[in-house]
């Protein structure tokens, strides 16, 4: 294979990998801190892209040089562990939430999105909103993944109003996506809960903050069990939820729109394994959409079943 074949097919697959209504030579202007001139030379073939500039795009946009040239051995893909470290976790925690919001203002229409979830935990843009589940997701994450000792209370937790505000943002965009799809397990609070009473266990968490959790998850419930009947979010925009007879490991996601395309594996909290490979998202979105036939449909439908799955999420918090 020639340079210039190489050189010919990355552009192609750029053009094909950035969002419907960008302008190409503007993402790589941005991308590679070089002129107007130089990239409409690259992008003419009159200058081939340097090794470097290749591997910046394609971390950037997903794209593996391995199966451009050929040498991908089947089976094989790339994926970003999306891993950020600041000396103040906040800040971390910040910029984890920012990259999304950065991912979703690169879709220009956002109407064309479809997102579809399978989810064994409850989805944490429900929970974005209540300040007391906000701070012990913060302090659970903060306890798993900072190297120092963190065991203190989940009331000297305090959000910065700059990260309040980025979640209320993160939670406004993901309602204006044109159609969702929850699979969600049947015990799908269940590990929240435990999660809730192992920091009780070890003094982190006192019963006043249990009195809290237990108020603002019931609150939760019922905004939940809305949003199931009517099949909307308060945008407007349609969301189907189904709840699996059968149990799953993780939380696996998937995001198209247009030419975007995007893989999501929770296996990090709220920083997943994510893979713009084409295979990989494929294979994820068949298996998302198969749990559905293991599922019940309570959006709109299965009342019976939807009463019935959410006075078994009452009764699980209940017991806090």
């Amino acid at each position: 294979m020639t340079t210039e074949q190489i050189n010919s097919g990355l552009i192609q697959i750029m053009r094909e990998r950035i969002p419907s209504g960008m302008n190409l030579a503007r993402v790589l202007m941005d991308l590679l801190c070089i002129g107007e001139e130089a990239v409409y030379r690259r992008l003419r073939g009159e200058v081939p892209f340097t090794l470097a500039e290749a591997a910046i795009v394609s971390g950037k946009l997903g794209i593996s040089l391995d199966k451009l040239v050929g040498a991908d051995r089947q089976g094989n893909a790339v994926f970003d562990l999306n891993l950020i470290k600041y000396d103040d976790p906040a800040d971390t925690y910040h910029a984890l939430i920012d990259n999304y919001i950065e991912l979703f203002e690169s879709i220009a229409d956002l109407a064309a999105v479809e997102t579809g979830t399978a989810a064994n935990k409850v989805p944490q843009v429900f929970t974005m909103k209540y300040e007391t589940l906000s701070k012990f997701r913060f302090l659970k994450w903060m306890y798993q993944n900072e190297e120092k000792e963190t065991a203190r209370s989940l009331d000297d937790i305090t959000l910065p109003e700059k990260l309040v505000r980025k979640q209320q943002q993160y939670i406004g965009y993901v309602q204006r996506f044109g159609f969702t799809y929850y699979v969600w397990d049947a015990m799908l609070f269940a590990a929240l809960i435990a999660d809730i009473k192992y920091f009780v266990s070890i003094g982190i968490v006192n019963n006043h903050n249990v009195a809290r959790l237990r108020e603002e998850l019931m609150a939760l419930l019922e905004e939940m069990y809305h949003i199931a009947s009517v099949g909307k979010f308060p945008s407007g925009n349609e969301i189907q939820i189904y709840i699996s007879n059968i149990n799953f490991e993780a939380t696996y996601s998937y995001i198209e729109a247009n030419n975007y395309i995007l893989g999501l594996l929770r296996v990090f909290s709220l920083n997943p394994m994510t893979s713009r490979d084409e295979e990989v998202f494929l294979n994820l979105k068949r298996w998302i959409k198969s749990l559905k036939k293991f599922s019940i449909l309570i959006s709109q439908s299965g009342e019976m079943q939807r009463i019935q799955f959410f006075n078994k999420q009452r009764e699980a918090v209940a017991t806090l």
